[in-house]
């Protein structure tokens, strides 16, 4: 799985309704564009003082359906009909859902500190079962 992770600045004067619609619009990315399983949306719950409020992270199947999604004419109306309006800023990255990238190239990576942590989720059924054990 590959996560495609937008942050988004607004222009000045851009409102939580003009923010909903991007957002609610965001389903003909899924709806539209093959290799796209899911997107999570959401607003920056800091208060740093760099102005990216918003971001959106597109899950897609593979390096193929990234590709695909770039490319799609859904996508490229979408960046330009519904975010290109309101939008000052956008950054796009794309990184590795699953981790597996560190473990496919972990002897050529100079700047991994250790081992892929659990997450939060799994620690928790993992205790869980430890206290059902007991």
């Amino acid at each position: 799985m590959i996560q495609h992770i937008v942050v988004l600045k607004w222009k000045p004067g851009t409102t939580d309704a003009q923010v909903e619609e991007v957002f609610a619009q965001a389903g003909q990315l899924v709806d539209g564009i093959a290799g796209v399983e899911r997107i999570t949306l959401g607003r920056n719950r800091g208060e740093a003082e760099h102005g990216y409020t918003h971001a959106f992270i597109v899950n897609l199947r593979d390096d193929e359906a990234l590709t695909e999604y770039v490319n799609h004419p859904v996508r490229q109306r979408y960046v330009t009909e519904v975010l290109g309006p309101i939008e000052e800023e956008r950054i796009e990255i794309e990184v590795p859902g699953d981790g597996s990238d560190l473990h496919t190239r972990r002897a050529s990576l100079s700047w991994e500190w250790g081992t892929t942590r659990h997450s939060a989720s799994a620690d928790a059924a993992a205790l869980r079962w430890e206290e059902k054990e007991r």
